[in-house]
Order: C-alpha cells, then structure tokens, then sequence
C-alpha cells in the first residue's frame, strides 16, 4: 500500500504540472544520466557529487523506506548534514554494484519526474539475479528532478523497499502523504497542495483528517463551495473536530 500511495502522489504532483512521456530525446538521456550520476557518487561517497546532483533548496525532501528503517530529510542543509553524518562514519566506497531499470520518464519545460527499479547487490554478484541473490536489494524510485542552469538537479527523491510494506500503518501512510501536502501549503503552491490531498482523500475516503486538509486547502485558493464541502465531510466522521467547527463557521458567515 505504500507503493500505491507514493506513486499516486509523485503522479499527482506530475500532473499538476502537465508533464508529459518523452521520447528517446536529449533531454530524456540528460535526465537518465543526472540519475545515474546520483546513484554513482552515492555509491563512491562523494560528498561533493551529492552536493552537485541535488537542488540547493530548502524544499527539496530524499525519503528512504528500507526493510528495517524509515528515514526522510526536509531540506537540503538537513540532507547534507545526514549525508555527512553517513559518510564520515564509514567513508570508504560501498563495494555495491546497482542495476536501474524499467525507466518511466515524464518531462515538461524544466520539470521531470522518473519512476524506475533499482537493484544493488554485492560487486562479486550478479545484479540480473535478483531475487534470488539474498545480499541484492530491490527498491521501486521516484525521482522529481528540475533543470537548473540546463544541469538535471533533483528535487524529490523516494527510495522504497517492496519488503517493508506490510509494516506500515495506513494511519502512518496518510499522515505521510498529509504532510507533503503541507509542504506545498505552507509556501502558497495551493493547486499542488489540493492534488495531493484529493489523492489522500481517495486513498482513505474514511479517514476525517484526509477531507479536513482538504477543505483548508480549498479555503486557502479561495474556493469557499469546495472547502465547505469538504469540511462538512470531515464532520460527518468526526463531529468533535473543534478546527472543522471553526473552519466552517468561518466560510458560512454571510
């Protein structure tokens, strides 16, 4: 389910910017090849070569959901910092190998979003035997990059584990998906902010929390009839909910 719930909301943010399939074109081996750089310096420790693949930006986000940990950086200075962290800890190269594949690219402008596999295994094994090398490690990605001074830098990056999806709550799903909403509330990108949270709402159409986001951020982008009917669907589930008596009293005073 949290495959799902990803996918869905990276699309989403997809085509809230109308992105579209690219061809075989230059800009679609630019993007493969700013990609493929990331996983290299990555692998090398190359501090500077992360540093160089990533959007200096305090909106940039790297979420990671192994099989036995969930880690996620908001801003860069925050990843550069674990980056750091993990690199100086252990700072020889991971004697890794990494295969990517079945690439999904979508591009418009200077926005693109890539949905691929990546399988990283030990350097003596072979990455085309995955599943059945134990040590190999499968993880779908999604990728949201932005061309910055014609240079392929990522914005968004989510590292998942197929392994680890089980463990996961769909309480713990939708608050995760709430929160990206929020990101793009908080700094005035209302029609991304409502994408996500109709993507959330369709997720868990019986969660209250999911129409309350929802219906703040219809009130917000000033569309009073949608944030009404959401708030009113959210109180329908919880009627205890002081902020959605509050919201509502609010967007129905003449």
């Amino acid at each position: 389910m949290k495959h799902i719930a990803i996918s869905l909301v990276l699309f989403s943010m997809a085509a809230s910017t109308s992105l579209i399939a690219v061809g075989q074109s230059n800009d679609e081996e630019a993007i493969k090849n700013a990609i493929k750089n990331g996983w290299e310096v990555s692998t090398a420790k190359n501090a500077n070569g992360v540093k160089a693949v990533w959007k200096q930006d305090p909106n940039v986000v790297n979420t990671f959901i192994g099989r036995f940990n969930y880690t996620r950086a908001n801003g860069w200075d925050s990843i550069a910092a674990i980056t750091d962290r993990s690199f100086n800890a252990n700072p020889k190269p991971s004697r890794t190998g990494y295969s990517l594949r079945n690439y999904n690219i979508r591009s418009n402008g200077n926005m693109a979003f890539a949905e691929y596999v990546a399988v990283v295994t030990p350097v003596d094994s072979d990455p085309n035997s995955f599943p059945y090398v134990p040590d190999s490690i499968h993880f779908n990605t999604y990728q949201v990059l932005e061309k910055v001074n014609d240079q392929w830098k990522t914005v968004a990056l989510v590292n998942t584990n197929p392994e680890s999806y089980e463990t996961n709550t769909d309480h713990a799903i939708e608050t995760d998906i709430n929160e990206i909403g929020y990101r793009f509330l908080t700094t005035k990108r209302y029609n991304e902010a409502i994408e996500v949270f109709k993507t959330n709402v369709k997720l868990y159409p019986n969660m209250w929390n999911t129409y309350d986001s929802l219906g703040e951020a219809y009130m917000a982008a000033g569309n009073k009839k949608l944030a009404i009917e959401n708030y009113e669907k959210s109180m329908k589930l919880n009627p205890k909910s002081e902020s959605g008596k509050a919201a509502l009293a609010k967007l129905k005073q003449p």
